[in-house]
């Protein structure tokens, strides 16, 4: 027996053949799945699924078509282009509670303002002011686009937002005591 130490890689002997050949039961392992793999996948599916499936796109069409059909194109009107900003403002904002309710909170806050130092004022008012000029816009822009869906989200949003900043500005300093 040889009890040499071996210090590297290339120490050890290079041209020693394993004692058996493991590749051919290997191969014929993996061949013999694949073959059973295809048969049961051929057998698997029905010779009538790919009739189906054509038969399937053939009514999708035609209710395509059946649906065109009743359906005829869309006709767009023009929008008067000198409509008022009061009609197109959606009926949550030209309901009668939110309209009293924010006129008064605009008293209140402007009660609250008067008595507010003139820095903190002059930042609230500038951040007022800018709320009131957006919904402006929007509103300027849902004259010219009346049916724009996004237009008329964004306005109500701009709304609940001045509302929650002017409830903000009417409840600030209320908890000092």
């Amino acid at each position: 027996m040889n009890t040499r130490r071996v210090k590297s890689i290339g120490e050890l002997a290079q041209d020693i053949p394993p004692p058996r050949d493991l590749w051919p039961a290997i191969a014929a392992a993996i061949e013999a799945e694949k073959s059973s793999n295809m048969i049961s996948k051929v057998s698997a599916r029905p010779r009538w699924v790919p009739a189906a499936g054509m038969a399937a796109a053939v009514v999708l069409v035609t209710i395509g078509v059946l649906i065109g059909r009743n359906f005829g194109p869309v006709k767009v009107v023009e929008s008067a282009r000198t409509q008022q900003p009061a009609e197109v403002i959606p009926a949550v904002l030209r309901d009668a509670n939110y309209r009293k309710q924010r006129d008064e909170l605009l008293v209140e806050v402007e009660h609250k303002l008067n008595a507010m130092p003139a820095v903190e004022r002059t930042k609230v008012a500038a951040s007022l002011a800018t709320l009131r000029r957006s919904i402006g816009e929007i509103q300027a822009e849902l004259g010219r686009d009346p049916a724009n869906a996004l237009l008329q989200e964004l306005l109500v949003n701009s709304c609940q937002e001045e509302m929650r900043a002017l409830t903000a500005v009417r409840d600030s300093g209320s908890q000092e005591t």
